[in-house]
Parts: C-alpha cells; sequence; structure tokens
C-alpha cells in the first residue's frame, strides 16, 4: 500500500486559506466526515505544510478531552483540533472563541470531526458559527477510483475492492488487508473503537456481528443471552459511539459498514461463534423466518443429529440461487456434508453447487455435469435443472469454445426431449449466436425465431428479448436495417417492463439487447441496458456475465467518446479476466483499452500505447477467425494510426480475409475499409485509396446513416489528398451530418479535427477557425489529450483575428495549468510546485508539457514571456 492519498478539493481551499494566514487574514474551517475518510491525514498534512512555511502550528484532539488555548498575538498560527466529537463540555467555550478569534487576529483554524457523533452543544456551537458566517464546512467524500489506486496499489480486485469498501480508506484498507496476518493501522483504529466498549455493549455488538442482517432489539437480546432493557440500553451507547445505527422503518440496528461487522465477527472465538449462530437458528426458527434467514447460521454450525436442516439448506440455496450465487454455493455445499453420495438429493446439491459456480465465474467438470448429474435429476418433479445446462452453454460461449459450446447444446437439447422449455429457449438462441458468428444468416434467422416463438408460449420475456435481439442481429447481418430496428425495439420494451428482480435470472438476454442495440449504433439504449446489466451483475455477484458486459459496454462508451469512463469500464473487465489470462475474452478488452488510451493518453508515447494491443495480438494467433476478427481489426486500426500503415494493412486484410472482406457482417465494413483507405494514404498511393473507397461505397447500401460517416470521411481525405478543397469540406460537412447526434462523439471529433486541417491547409483560416473550435470543445469534452493536441497545433498555424487579438493567452489552459504556470513563471521549480500544490512532481512535469504545447512553448523563460503577457492583456479588476 502507498501513501494515503489527500482530497483534492478540500486540500486546495485549505491551501488558499493558508495564503490568506501568510497575508494576515484568519479563518475557521470545519471537516466532516465517516469514521476513515481521511480527516486526520488532512489534518497531519496541514500541520506539515503549516511548518514547513514557517507558522506557529498548534495541534490538540478531542480524543484528550482539550482543547487548544486560545492564541493571542499577531504573528499568523495555525491551530489545528482533531476529534471535536469527543470534546468535553468544559472546552466548548474554548471552541467558540477559538473561532471567534480568527475574525480579528491572524489564526486559522481547522476543527475536525465525525458528525454523527457530535454532541448537541458542539454542533450548536459550530451550527451558529457557520450561520454568522465565522464558519466554513466541508464534508469530506469518498475517494475515487484513482485514489483508491494510490492508497492500495495496482492489484487484479480493486475495482470491487473500491465498491465494497465505498471509498473509504479506512474499510479499503482492511478490505485489502484481509488475506495478511500483519496488522495494520486500520486494524488497530476499530480495535481501539471495541476497546472502549463495556462487556454489555460488547456481547451486543458481537450478537449483531453474528446475525448479519439487522436485527430488532429483542432479537439481538435472545442472541446475546441479555433482556431487552438492558440491549436497548447498549444499543443507546453503540450508535451514541456510531458503531451501529438504527436501519429502516422497523427499530432494527446495524453496523455502520459491512466491513465493520465483519471485523467484529472475525475477533469473536469460534466456539463463541458457534454457540451463538445455533441461538440465531433457533430463534430464526421459533419466529418463523424463512429458510434463506436461517441457511446462513445452518451452514456456519452445521448439526449434522438434526437432519431437518437439509432442506432447509436445499432450498434456500434453490430460491437464492440469482440474487446471490456465493450463498447458494455455501449451502449447497453445507448439504453435500449430510448427505450420502449416490442420495438423489446428493445428486440435487451437486447440481446446485455447480450452477452457483458457473454464475460467479468458477470452472465446473461439465462431462460430469451432462453424462453424471443431469440425467438423474432432469426429471424431479417441480424442478428446473436443465437451466444448469444453458449456463454452462453461455459460459463456453462467452469464453470463445464454440466448438464445445455447440456439442453441448447437441447434448442438452437430447436430454430434454421437449420438456423444460425455457432451457430450450436459451439453446436455441446460443445456436443463433454461434451462427452468427459465423456469419450465417438464414441458421440465426431460424434458431432466433424457434426460441421466441417458444419463449413467448410460456411467458418467457427475457428468453424472447434475447431471441429477439438475435433476430435483429440476423437483419442486420442480412444488411435491413429497418427490420433490425424493429427487432430491436421490441426487444428493449421486454426488458424495460421486466423488473429487476426477474432481469437477473437472465442477465446474459440484457447484455444481448444492449450489444445489439450497439451494433445498431443505437449507443444511448445500448449504454442504459449494458448500465443496468453491469449494476444487476455487480450486485448479485454474477461474475460470470459481467465481463463480457463491461466490454460491450466499454465499446459503446469509447464510441459515445467517453473516454474516462471506457477506460474504468475496461480496466474493471480486464481485473476480472485477469485470472484466465490467455482467454479470447481478454484479448478484445486488451485491444480496446489499446485504442482508450491512445486517444485518451497523449503524453503515452505510441510503443507504449501498442504494448497492451500486442500483447493481445500474440495471444490470438493460435485462434480461429471468428474469434480474433475483430480483435485483430482493431489492433491494425491502432497501427495505420501509429504511422505503422503497411504492417496494419496486412494485418487487417488477413483477419478479413481479403478486400472483400467475407468474415466480417457487411454493416461493420465501412468503418474498415475507411481504414484501409487511410493506410493507403499514408503509403502515398491514392489510387489505392480510391480502389477502397468504391468499396466502402458498396457496403453501406441499405444501412443506416451513421455508417455512411466512415465513407464519407474517406471521401474527404482522399479528396485533400488529390487538392480537391470544395470536394473535401463537402464529405467532411456530410460525414458531420451522419455522425452528430447518434452518439458517435469520438468519430465526430475526429472528423472535424481533420477537416479544420484541411482548410488550414488550403490557407481558408476563417472556416478552418470554425471547425476547429467546434472540434476543441468536443475534444475537451471526450476527454480526448490527443485530440486536443491536434486541434491546438492546427489552431497555432492560423494568424489571429480581430477578436483574439490582445486577448489572454492562458485561456487554453485548464484551471490547475494556470496555477502551476503561473508559479513556474515566478521561478519555482518542479519540485516546489509540486510541495505548494500537493502533487507529486511526475504530475507537476506532466501538466507542464501540456502547457507547453498549448501555448507553443518550448522552455520556462518561454512560459514566463507568456504568462507576463497574459497578465498584460487582462483588464484591471478581472480575475486571472
Amino acid at each position: 500500500m502507498t501513501g494515503h492519498p489527500l482530497p483534492r478539493t478540500e486540500l486546495a481551499a485549505l491551501r488558499r486559506q493558508l495564503d490568506d494566514l501568510h497575508a494576515g487574514t484568519g479563518a475557521a474551517v470545519a471537516l466532516a466526515g465517516e469514521p476513515g475518510i481521511g480527516k486526520t491525514t488532512l489534518i497531519s498534512a496541514l500541520a506539515a505544510q503549516g511548518r514547513a512555511h514557517t507558522l506557529t502550528v498548534v495541534a490538540a484532539t478531542g480524543r484528550t478531552g482539550t482543547a487548544p488555548p486560545v492564541v493571542v498575538g499577531t504573528e499568523p498560527t495555525l491551530v489545528l483540533l482533531d476529534d471535536v466529537h469527543q470534546l468535553d463540555t468544559a472546552h466548548r467555550d474554548q471552541m467558540q472563541q477559538l473561532i471567534e478569534l480568527t475574525a480579528s487576529a491572524p489564526v486559522l483554524l481547522v476543527l475536525a470531526y465525525r458528525d454523527r457523533q457530535l454532541s448537541r452543544g458542539a454542533a450548536a456551537v459550530l451550527s451558529r458559527a457557520a450561520a454568522r458566517g465565522q464558519l466554513t464546512q466541508h464534508r469530506l467524500g469518498p475517494l475515487d477510483l484513482g485514489q483508491t489506486r494510490e492508497l492500495l496499489g495496482d492489484r487484479p480486485d480493486l475495482t470491487r475492492l473500491h465498491a465494497e469498501g465505498d471509498g473509504d480508506p479506512l474499510y479499503l484498507q482492511l478490505l485489502a488487508a484481509a488475506d495478511a496476518e500483519a496488522m495494520t493501522d486500520a486494524h488497530l483504529i476499530l480495535l481501539g473503537e471495541l476497546a472502549e466498549l463495556a462487556d454489555r455493549e460488547l456481547r451486543v455488538a458481537q450478537a449483531a456481528a453474528v446475525l448479519r442482517t439487522p436485527g430488532s432489539a429483542d432479537l439481538l437480546a435472545a442472541v446475546a443471552g441479555l433482556d431487552v432493557t438492558e440491549t436497548l440500553s447498549a444499543l443507546d451507547t453503540l450508535t451514541e459511539l456510531d458503531l451501529m445505527r438504527p436501519v429502516q422503518l422497523l427499530p432494527r440496528f446495524a453496523f455502520r459498514h459491512d466491513v465493520v461487522r465483519r471485523f467484529v465477527y472475525a475477533q469473536i472465538g469460534p466456539s463463541q461463534r458457534l454457540a451463538a449462530h445455533r441461538r440465531v437458528e433457533a430463534e430464526l426458527l421459533a419466529r418463523g423466518a424463512p429458510v434463506t434467514q436461517r441457511a446462513h447460521h445452518i451452514a456456519r454450525a452445521l448439526d449434522t443429529g438434526r437432519p431437518e436442516q437439509l432442506p432447509v439448506l436445499i432450498d434456500a440455496a434453490r430460491s437464492t440461487m440469482h440474487d446471490a450465487p456465493a450463498d447458494a454455493l455455501e449451502w449447497s455445499e453445507a448439504a453435500l456434508q449430510l448427505l450420502p453420495e449416490g442420495d438423489d438429493r446428493w445428486y440435487e446439491a451437486q447440481v446446485l453447487a455447480l450452477r452457483a459456480q458457473l454464475l460467479r465465474g468458477g470452472r465446473c467438470d461439465v462431462q460430469q455435469l451432462v453424462h453424471t448429474l443431469l440425467p438423474r435429476v432432469i426429471r424431479m418433479p417441480g424442478r428446473d435443472f436443465s437451466s444448469t445446462m444453458a449456463v454452462a452453454v453461455r459460459v463456453r460461449r462467452i469464453q470463445g469454445r464454440h466448438a464445445e459450446a455447440s456439442a453441448l447444446i447437441r447434448e442438452g437439447l437430447a436430454a430434454l426431449h421437449g420438456t423444460h422449455p425455457s432451457t430450450a429457449v436459451a439453446m436455441h438462441t446460443e445456436l443463433a449466436a454461434l451462427a452468427l458468428d459465423r456469419l450465417d444468416q438464414e441458421a440465426a434467422r431460424l434458431n432466433a425465431r424457434k426460441a421466441a416463438t417458444i419463449a413467448r408460449q410460456h411467458g418467457d420475456r427475457l428468453g424472447e428479448a434475447a431471441a429477439v435481439a438475435q433476430t435483429a442481429m440476423a437483419h442486420l447481418l442480412a444488411a435491413d436495417s429497418d427490420a433490425a430496428d424493429r427487432a430491436a425495439d421490441i426487444a428493449a420494451d421486454l426488458v424495460d417492463t421486466t423488473p429487476d428482480s426477474s432481469v437477473v435470472t437472465n442477465l446474459p438476454a440484457l447484455h444481448l439487447v444492449g450489444s445489439t442495440e450497439d451494433a445498431l449504433h443505437r449507443f444511448t439504449e445500448a449504454h442504459r441496458h449494458l448500465s443496468r446489466g453491469a449494476e444487476e451483475a455487480r450486485r448479485t455477484g454474477q461474475w460470470f456475465i459481467l465481463p463480457a458486459i463491461l466490454t460491450s459496454l466499454g465499446a459503446v462508451e469509447l464510441q459515445r467518446g467517453l473516454l474516462d469512463r471506457a477506460g474504468r469500464t475496461l480496466e474493471e473487465a480486464a481485473e476480472l479476466l485477469e485470472p484466465e489470462g490467455t482467454s479470447t475474452a481478454w484479448t478484445a478488452v486488451a485491444a480496446l483499452l489499446a485504442l482508450v488510451r491512445y486517444w485518451r493518453d497523449f503524453d503515452r508515447e505510441a510503443a507504449a500505447v501498442i504494448a497492451l494491443g500486442d500483447q493481445a495480438l500474440a495471444l490470438i494467433r493460435d485462434q480461429g477467425p471468428v474469434e480474433g476478427v475483430i480483435v485483430r481489426c482493431l489492433l491494425a486500426d491502432l497501427l495505420i494510426k501509429v504511422a505503422e500503415p503497411e504492417r496494419g494493412r496486412r494485418l487487417m486484410l488477413d483477419a478479413l480475409g481479403g478486400p472483400e472482406m467475407p468474415r466480417i457482417a457487411p454493416a461493420n465494413r465501412s468503418r474498415w475499409y475507411e481504414a484501409l483507405s487511410m493506410a493507403a494514404l499514408r503509403m502515398g498511393d491514392k489510387r489505392d485509396a480510391s480502389r477502397w473507397v468504391d468499396l466502402a461505397e458498396a457496403s453501406v447500401r441499405n444501412l443506416s446513416v451513421s455508417r455512411r460517416g466512415f465513407l464519407m470521411r474517406a471521401r474527404m481525405r482522399l479528396y485533400a489528398a488529390r487538392g480537391e478543397t470544395a470536394l473535401a469540406l463537402a464529405a467532411a460537412e456530410q460525414a458531420v451530418e451522419c455522425f452528430a447526434g447518434r452518439g458517435l462523439d469520438l468519430d465526430l471529433c475526429r472528423t472535424m479535427a481533420a477537416a479544420g486541417t484541411v482548410l488550414v491547409d488550403a490557407g481558408r483560416t476563417d472556416d478552418a477557425r470554425a471547425w476547429l473550435g467546434r472540434a476543441a470543445a468536443l475534444a475537451e469534452q471526450c476527454g480526448s489529450a490527443r485530440l486536443v493536441d491536434r486541434v491546438r497545433r492546427q489552431q497555432s498555424r492560423l494568424a489571429p483575428d480581430a477578436s483574439t487579438r490582445g486577448s489572454d493567452p492562458l485561456t487554453v489552459l485548464t484551471e490547475r495549468e494556470r496555477q502551476i504556470a503561473d508559479l513556474v513563471s515566478r521561478g519555482l521549480t518542479s519540485v516546489e510546485v509540486a510541495h505548494g500544490l500537493f502533487l507529486s512532481v511526475r504530475t507537476v512535469d506532466t501538466h507542464l508539457g501540456r502547457i507547453y504545447r498549448k501555448l507553443g512553448v518550448s522552455n520556462r523563460a518561454s512560459l514566463a514571456r507568456a504568462v507576463l503577457r497574459s497578465h498584460a492583456t487582462t483588464p484591471a479588476g478581472e480575475p486571472r
């Protein structure tokens, strides 16, 4: 783990107040937030900053029951009071005097506290001060994913830990250290909180930790072995200390965070824990609680002398399979411990365990499932174990193991004999998906139609949605965009009118609908459905489908120009797939990530950007054309962009099977024809470029308008290469019309930037200025440092017009870049700037490189002159 990241917004505000303090102006600031959120870290950083600036620093903590003395003097003084919520009543007047002193003396007072534990008296003091304008209040929020990476380091489970810990540094460190034996500062903090508890409060806290779900006072009393009055009194203390909080409408209580509950649970001795689970289960049984509540405690304190526990475990595993497959796995494995091998219920528990493993993304013995287990349970009355086969098939197809998936489908359909319609729907839908991968439009259409008919007859809305989505893809394969759109509308309506409680039973359906919408360039709808699928997969722990959903979602976000978001989405997918290492799914994620980083991270060298892509390319060399074609095309496109056009051209044509592109659907060809045309132009072959443009023209007939955008952009470049500026501009305008308003923001920005370059080359400065201005705004919106730089370089070639002469030359900089430029112009080194702004030296140098490029300067002296010109052009009284 690395150092604790500091909250940037609050840090910047406090830095400004430190500057004001140097100038003799005092202030009072309050920092509130959840336990462990970073208040003490921020206080410590301020103390160090104050001492580094030779300020008088007075620090105290309410933990000791004292406040800092009231400072009276003329020297600037930084006063820090942590843990105000623990300050005793006798020192509140002292705190109020300090707040009032800041209005007339050079004192910066910073108070930090847990707002839920703040006494009414202290809250009143702070509230009155804020109302009078004497106190500025900040509430510290959770870390973002980047800050979590800074705290924990780059690890494969980072995204999961960030979500599980809600961005709280205390909980994140506890989760990260879960498998380590070493005691961390986070452990010591919570041990300190528990050490303050009397025996009665500790017993209630331990009872709540064992219970796992929010508990009423009477249930907690029964588990803790106390009467209700004692338990209520203990709960009063626990809520005052903010270890527990009341939840829900009924008077129930839970820990402030589940990480705290798990920590308390881990401190309970094994025998004490066993006895507590048995007491909970007995209480829940007496109260008629559902099997899903009892099963957790039965599994944790299994009693082989109580065979009546067996159906509870099996029923609970079956009923919670999609909402919590991790629990279903635990409970089915516990049931196996009570059953002799060969018993019918033993086979049933085995199938349940295998299905839960599949849903969680684990591996299972499919041959055992098909040939040993399913034949024993397939005809059990009231059971649909065949759906386990459907999950196995989906997993194999998602992994790119198409031959194995096809074999499983044949065996599964033969075993069903017309029974279990929901599984038959899934099998035929998977057959349609496999046919689409082979570009077999007729087989895809027939299987999708059969699946949709069976689903409709049996009221399987999600199965019908998935099948209709495959029908839409079959229409798209036949270049019938109108029919594809109509089918996609039906599929979307089916999933939109299905509640989440039902959607979780078939998340692959949501993925198929979203992926189909992506293929149809319906990016807004695709983003909505894929985001919903990702959220439900995370919530339930259905990891088997989450990487596929995230990969599709990341591709949509890339197209929409949401580059930061696409990077985070694809990095999460890569983390989930990393244990597989060489899967087809991982290669697709790697290729998409390479493209995201190419557009987003201009400072990254081209070789570093395509390294990830090269790794993916190495992994797919032994895969068939179906698995590798899109990945190869993505990597070929990247190679063409980074000035390796010949290599990119060879790779793309090899992947697509030649100039006619027989290995890819017609709807997708215009994009790759454009890439081949660009490669030809970069190699100086206009005739070859013209050939690819002609092929692109033929490929977009009967397809949606957005696909013509790639053709028109290819024409724009070809006309520009011939010196036909008017035709190039006309083609650019048509390309923009094709891309605009259809979610293709990255392509829209690229087109406008390229058109601006054409106009600059032709000397049409007024037109160029308009195109580049629009491109610059969209590039910033997309977060593409590469496109921003590309546009700025073209803008620098334009002579300034009357409206920009004499204007501030620093307007192209962000607020942070202006801060750094101003400090560097004063002669500060990168180390000094980093120290003053609480940044790393590397971050400062990265910003400095961008500043140089945006301003067209090459060194610090030139930058200083640019800043001086900025000061000279800023009207008096206006902020710089």
